[in-house]
């Protein structure tokens, strides 16, 4: 008889181990769960529009003056100002005439005299009282006298500057009472009725992938939400010596009416075709871990084991909030776009729409 109370405490004891054992299996995967990473993933699509080459720019009129004194001299006035719109023929702006009169008086005096030399000496010389040298030489002084009186007399017809167009002034560098220099720029004047075009700069790796004629789009901080076509109409031949860039002049149709001079935008400028070039992926900036020049490194998600491997991307620039990937990565990869400051290679993750209000939520529910 006392071998069934014996029965009964081992089968009790056995369905506690068996208990037991349940709960360390359920303990055990809900505690990798806990320990699992939360994460964001972003899949690196193509990104043809990455293609293009991107430039940044100000917008001028097509047909500018740059207008300035011939000579140098005291400003007297200027009679316009930035934004100011002008007529063909108006004065500008005007030097102080004093010295230039006095200039001009002592031509003329030098004028005068060697005309009565060579009329005083004429008869002489043809009575043979003086030599035909010394008639030549009065003559000779004469038609100096005369072409400095001219000289004069121009550089006077230009100390003033006069709007050689309708427009409007762009720029105004100079104020009244100060000595300028000859050519010394005064002001910038467009000439109206010839459009508008974008200067942009472009590095010397941009530059060879585009051509003459070529197509953009043009948006402008003014304008939001718009799109302008353009064409490319000039590659500057040589680089600026201060910046190491290629100017390029994009020509802009079918702007608004109260577009003005110095509005600032960006050309995306369709470049040359080649066959062979690499295709682009996108990927958001936030994956990026570090970098050095055109390396970075990024966390791949191995959804196998959703756990995650380091790998080294080779990297071209920013687009938008977006970051342009040349190699390293295939297309379709999933990478870690947010909280892989918190991972290390070989990591545990699960994946989350909301990093932080995943974090919030576990932080809550901790006792």
């Amino acid at each position: 008889m006392a071998v069934l109370p014996r029965l009964a405490m081992a089968a009790v004891l056995g369905a506690g181990l068996l208990a037991g054992c349940g709960d360390n299996a359920n303990g055990s995967a809900a505690a990798e769960a806990e320990t699992a990473v939360p994460v964001e993933v972003a899949v690196a699509r193509p990104a043809p529009e990455a293609a293009s080459v991107t430039a940044y720019g100000i917008v001028r009129p097509d047909r500018e003056a740059v207008l300035s004194f011939k000579i140098a001299g005291l400003v007297k006035s200027i009679a316009v100002d930035r934004g100011d719109l002008v007529k063909r023929g108006d004065v500008l702006a005007e030097l102080d005439l004093r010295e230039i009169a006095a200039e001009s008086s002592r031509a003329a005096s030098a004028v005068e005299k060697a005309k009565r030399d060579v009329e005083r000496l004429r008869p002489l010389a043809e009575k043979g009282f003086a030599s035909r040298q010394t008639i030549q030489d009065a003559e000779t002084a004469y038609d100096v006298a005369t072409a400095d009186r001219a000289r004069v007399e121009f550089n006077r017809s230009l100390s003033r500057i006069v709007a050689p167009a309708d427009g409007v002034v762009l720029t105004r560098l100079a104020e009244p009472n100060e000595i300028v220099n000859p050519g010394e720029p005064i002001l910038t004047v467009s000439q109206g009725g010839g459009g508008f075009i974008m200067k942009a700069g472009l590095a010397d790796r941009d530059v060879a992938r585009i051509r003459l004629d070529a197509p953009a789009q043009v948006t402008l901080d003014a304008f939001p939400g718009r799109s302008f076509a353009g064409t490319v109409r000039r590659i500057s031949a040589a680089s600026e010596a201060r910046t190491g860039t290629f100017e390029v002049e994009i020509e802009l149709a079918d702007l608004p009416g109260n577009a003005a001079s110095g509005f600032i935008g960006q050309a995306r400028i369709e470049p040359l075709q080649d066959e062979e070039a690499q295709a682009v992926l996108a990927i958001p900036a936030t994956a990026i871990l570090e970098g050095h020049g055109s390396a970075a490194n990024v966390y791949i998600v191995d959804e196998a084991t959703m756990t995650v491997r380091q790998a080294r991307v080779e990297v071209s620039r920013l687009m938008g909030g977006d970051i342009i990937v040349t190699d390293g990565l295939d297309e379709g990869s999933r990478v870690v776009s947010a909280g892989a400051p918190y991972l290390r290679p070989g990591a545990k993750i699960r994946i989350v729409s909301d990093l932080r209000a995943s974090r919030a939520a576990a932080e809550t529910a901790q006792p």
